[in-house]
């Protein structure tokens, strides 16, 4: 009962925690009360765009007697998505939110993590005489919620080996450079970049490159991002990236990459379903390609927005 409960309040954690933010975003300036000031003087959040979309999506199975067999199982997965576009004359701003966080229970056995994440991306932007060109800044941050086991299911006997929980590790990235736009769904950015790994636990500073006891590195290098958007079909929308960060001071095999493709379609107003495939490469955790793939089906619902 007591997991139950702290499933159900970290669920709510991920559903919740913006939602304040679209009651801060959608919030307009009190109306001037001096009537004699011409509309045009009166403030305009016309520049401004914001979305805010939360879903929760589950899966249960139960068997009893069943001749062919079956493990009683149960999953569910609660994710928020907000974003905030700012746009006048050259200038832009974008700030985009994602969270999740999802548990799984096999038979008699305990919740474990299925899917966690926190990541925040703002970029500011100027553009330049040609519009698809622009002079950019972005200030990246991603973690979990929550702690995360090498053997998430231990055998009899065996004790669940920490390898990740919140802060431990968490990525902060600064970027300065260039976007190239040629098209509405395609862009290009690279820059200058600046890298920090915060690792809040230091029994796991080995895990993630650090010198053991350390709980922090900084490494500077370039960053390099291709993202494509498109509406496939009248309900389905994909997006993805491929983003880079190579330090100065190795080789370029020891380049991070991140690959993220994910898919939406929404069947009608309140369900939707997503597909999420996502690659990853540091060197630094492992010499492997690290995947990651997961597919939903459930309820949504836009508070704002597209």
């Amino acid at each position: 009962m007591k997991q139950m409960k702290e499933f159900v309040s970290k669920i709510t954690l991920v559903i919740l925690l913006f939602a304040g933010t679209s009651a801060f975003a959608q919030t307009e300036p009190a109306p001037n009360p001096d009537t004699s000031q011409p509309a045009a003087e009166e403030a305009d959040t016309s520049n401004w765009k914001h979305s805010l979309r939360a879903s929760l999506t589950g899966t249960q199975a139960s068997y009893r007697n069943w001749s062919q067999g079956g493990t009683n199982n149960i999953a569910i997965l609660g994710t928020t998505a907000f974003s905030s576009e700012y746009s006048k004359d050259r200038y832009g701003y974008n700030l985009d939110i994602n969270l999740r966080y999802g548990q799984t229970r096999i038979g008699d056995g305990d919740f474990i993590k299925s899917d966690d994440r926190i990541r925040i991306r703002n970029q500011a932007s100027r553009k330049f005489r040609d519009e698809r060109l622009s002079a950019i800044f972005n200030l990246n941050f991603e973690s979990q919620f929550d702690k995360g086991y090498e053997n998430p299911i231990p055998d009899e006997g065996e004790e669940r080996i920490l390898i990740s929980r919140f802060m431990a590790p968490a990525y902060v990235t600064q970027v300065l450079g260039l976007s190239y736009k040629p098209v509405e769904n395609l862009r290009f950015e690279g820059g200058l970049a600046m890298k920090q790994t915060i690792v809040s636990d230091t029994v796991l500073s080995e895990r993630y490159g650090l010198d053991a006891g350390e709980s922090f590195r900084n490494e500077a290098g370039f960053s390099f991002l291709i993202g494509y958007e498109r509406r496939i079909m009248e309900n389905i929308f994909y997006s993805g990236y491929v983003e880079t960060f190579t330090n100065v001071n190795r080789s370029l095999k020891y380049t991070d990459v991140l690959f993220i493709n994910e898919i939406t379609g929404q069947i009608n107003r309140y369900i939707s379903a997503n597909v999420e495939f996502v690659l990853a490469y540091d060197r630094d955790i492992i010499d492997e390609l690290q995947v990651k793939q997961i597919i939903s089906l459930g309820l949504s619902y836009s508070f704002f927005g597209d």
